[in-house]
């Protein structure tokens, strides 16, 4: 090998294959030099063992590829490039109907350090654009869309198709539960609360996005399910044990509105690098029978006088849920709360707590990326709704 020289990045010997068990190891050592922060390697590599074995991930859940040369020998051949694609439940609302579909999340795309600038990452990406068409789809029916959250910006990826959507949020200091009797109104979630508001936010969600589609749009959505919050909660959990000898309990926070609606949220703790800092976000944040269902990048206004009395007594769920999000960063000692593309009335309770509050649009980190495999006319009349952080992977 010391005398092996490297195929140029357009050349037919490269292809997108799937690593044996000694070559996933070996990407997972390669990017763990650059995302698993304070965590051991040792220990990084058993929490990508655990998290591919959950039941989100497994029974081909997640399908791990490398780009490679295909002419050299398996365990032999240079790793130029790696990534993950999760197979998600999804929604697709067209012509009057909602459908099931499969779709795809792609993650932690990574191109060997030595290997850089030579149009590998280009080539691994188109080339997995190609098995995403019909990857995991019965009788090989056509992929309908595929997400992706971009660290580099979001020109790199918008080249082979994935254009960037809303990418913002909002965020909250922590809140010592002595603060203002943060947790007036709501009460903590646990893991056996989620199974059924689960499966009430998936009832309501078929609802919403099958209400008003216009002629010719199309609406999309992933599914948030108990299987994919359990992944999120893996990783913190597993973090919480290995790193700090203790496990997150709370899972998020409910509060019963005065209108007899419901809002809740979801939350996973990121546990960071040490500079970096950790951070409470919200997966999924439900306000039930919310008007504003369509989230947005808009500013919110801070006028309380034209809110009809429902939209009141929701607004007061959601300060409720916030202060107890705010209460459980400070618990596990997070530098903030952070909820993406929160809709205008989410936006208006953060302003209750802390008036300051801005809404952030991301350039460069975790840019919510689609893209649409149907028809290219198409691309520019798709919605994402629920596009929040419990989509990332």
């Amino acid at each position: 090998m010391a005398t092996y020289e490297l195929p140029s990045s357009d050349s037919p010997d490269l292809a997108l294959l799937h690593p044996t068990q000694e070559e996933k190891v070996e990407t997972w050592k390669l990017n763990g030099a650059s995302w698993r922060g304070a965590m051991p390697l040792p220990i990084y590599l058993r929490r990508e063992t655990y998290l591919e074995n959950q039941a989100f991930t497994k029974d081909g859940g997640i399908t791990f590829w490398i780009l490679v040369d295909s002419t050299l020998p398996r365990n032999e051949r240079p790793i130029l490039g790696s990534c993950e694609s999760f197979r998600k439940r999804a929604l697709v609302a067209r012509d009057g109907k909602v459908e099931d579909v499969v779709s795809h999340g792609i993650g932690s795309v990574f191109c060997n350090p030595d290997y850089r600038r030579r149009g590998f990452a280009q080539r691994m990406i188109e080339e997995l654009g190609k098995k995403l068409d019909t990857w995991n789809q019965e009788d090989r029916k056509k992929t309908d869309f595929t997400v992706l959250y971009s660290d580099i910006g979001k020109k790199f990826y918008s080249k082979f198709g994935w254009e960037s959507f809303p990418s913002s949020h909002i965020a909250l200091a922590p809140m010592s539960s002595e603060s203002e009797s943060a947790l007036s109104g709501a009460r903590s979630l646990r893991a056996d609360d989620l199974e059924e508001l689960c499966s009430w936010d998936e009832q309501l969600l078929r609802a919403d996005i099958a209400r008003d589609v216009p002629c010719k749009e199309i609406r999309v959505a992933l599914i948030p399910d108990l299987k994919t919050m359990q992944w999120h909660h893996a990783r913190e959990e597993f973090a919480g044990r290995e790193m700090l000898g203790r496990e997150p309990d709370i899972k998020g926070a409910h509060a019963d509105c005065e209108d007899s609606s419901q809002v809740w949220c979801i939350w996973t703790r990121t546990f960071g690098s040490t500079e970096a800092g950790n951070t409470l976000n919200i997966l999924r944040f439900f306000i039930d029978g919310e008007n504003d269902a369509v989230r947005d990048e808009s500013e919110a206004g801070d006028d309380l006088t034209d809110l009809k009395s429902t939209d009141q007594a929701k607004l007061h769920g959601a300060v409720a849920v916030l202060h107890a999000a705010q209460v459980e960063a400070a618990r596990w000692e997070m530098k903030d709360v952070q909820i993406w593309n929160p809709s205008s009335l989410i936006v208006l309770a953060a302003r209750q707590i802390e008036p300051s509050t801005k809404l952030i649009h991301r350039d460069d980190e975790s840019i919510a990326s689609l893209r649409w495999h149907g028809e290219p006319e198409e691309r520019t009349k798709v919605e994402w709704v629920g596009n929040e952080k419990y989509a990332w992977c």
